[in-house]
């Protein structure tokens, strides 16, 4: 990643970076509060539906902490960016 070049870059990296980052949070969130309020439906029910869940979720938790971390870095580096550009004016 390159660090922006004026503050209207940095301000729209911000924004990407602050979407990223909540991308990467909704998934797991959203399966925790899946599974609190049905987990008597999951463990009661069939093997096969479990384990298609359970693949699906794993797959999902492992993809996330990936959008976080980029979310994050692009955040830091645009912020770093724009403080940059607040000193030269």
């Amino acid at each position: 990643m390159e660090p922006p070049k004026d503050k209207e870059e940095a301000l729209a990296g911000l924004l990407n970076g602050t979407m990223v980052t909540l991308l990467g949070v909704a998934p797991p969130a959203l399966f925790i509060l899946v599974v609190t309020q049905n987990w008597r439906d999951l463990f009661g029910g069939d093997l096969t539906a479990i384990s298609t869940d359970t693949s699906l979720a794993i797959g999902i938790l492992m993809f996330s902490p990936r959008l976080i971390r980029f979310g994050l870095r692009t955040l830091r580096l645009n912020w770093a960016g724009l403080r940059g550009r607040e000193a030269d004016l």
